[in-house]
């Protein structure tokens, strides 16, 4: 700014002009401080319309008592427009003599009630309108994002969870298909370690069971095993 004011002030200098320099440069001079003026009234009206601007829930509380005193002026207006409608009923039917002062002054406090109950209704619609703000738009709808996001966080969870339930299944079923063969291998192990236990403790059976194993398969009817004779019983038959 300053750069330019001297530019000028040399280009004044050096036209040979008498009289246009001075005018010229107070021009100069007052164009920067009318910028000046400017900047700082419109810094001052922005500085105080922020500290004046009521926050929200000093709006809604101002929007609550606004609507509640409209309330009470739009019943007052209703009443009014009942009032004078029945004073201009009787003062034309109900008396033997009619009044036409009286029925004038009252069709005027009609219209006059009218006119207040349209205005309070106006008053009350732009209220409406002045309560739904932008700035409360954007807070209801970044409400509604973090609910929808919430809800959509809560739904890849119950997925997460819903495919593991699936793998939980299926190899719960492949374990039910197995449990047969488990089961007659356990239970083959167990008549082989019961045969084993048998044969241990009871040799005599064992031989029997043996024997009529050795049987050749040609024969039918295989002889039943020779029970097996002790030294004691042996001695006794030779000496009788």
């Amino acid at each position: 700014m300053l750069r330019t004011f001297h530019e000028k002030l040399m280009d004044n200098l050096l036209n040979d002009k008498p009289g246009t320099s001075g005018s010229r440069s107070s021009e100069d001079q007052s164009q920067p401080s009318a910028g000046k003026g400017a900047g700082c009234t419109a810094l001052l009206v922005a500085v105080v319309s922020r500290k004046l601007e009521l926050t929200r829930a000093e709006k809604h509380v101002h929007n609550f008592m606004m609507d509640t005193q409209l309330t009470k002026r739009l019943k007052n207006a209703a009443t009014n427009v009942l009032r004078e409608t029945w004073l201009i009923y009787k003062h034309t039917r109900l008396v033997k003599r009619v009044n036409p002062g009286k029925v004038r002054t009252h069709q005027r406090k009609f219209l006059l009630a009218i006119y207040a109950l349209r205005k309070v209704k106006m008053d009350q619609r732009k209220l409406l309108d002045n309560a739904n703000t932008i700035t409360d738009m954007a807070k209801t709808q970044n409400t509604v994002y973090e609910i929808v996001s919430d809800m959509s966080t809560r739904q890849d969870t119950l997925e997460e969870r819903l495919s593991i339930i699936d793998d939980k299944i299926a190899a719960l079923q492949e374990q039910l298909r197995l449990l047969p063969d488990i089961i007659s291998s356990t239970l083959q192990a167990h008549t082989e370690k019961m045969d084993q236990r048998r044969n241990f403790l009871h040799p005599e059976s064992a031989a029997g069971l043996q024997q009529a194993r050795s049987v050749p398969p040609g024969c039918p009817w295989p002889s039943p095993a020779l029970p097996l004779v002790k030294p004691s019983q042996a001695s006794t038959t030779s000496q009788s």
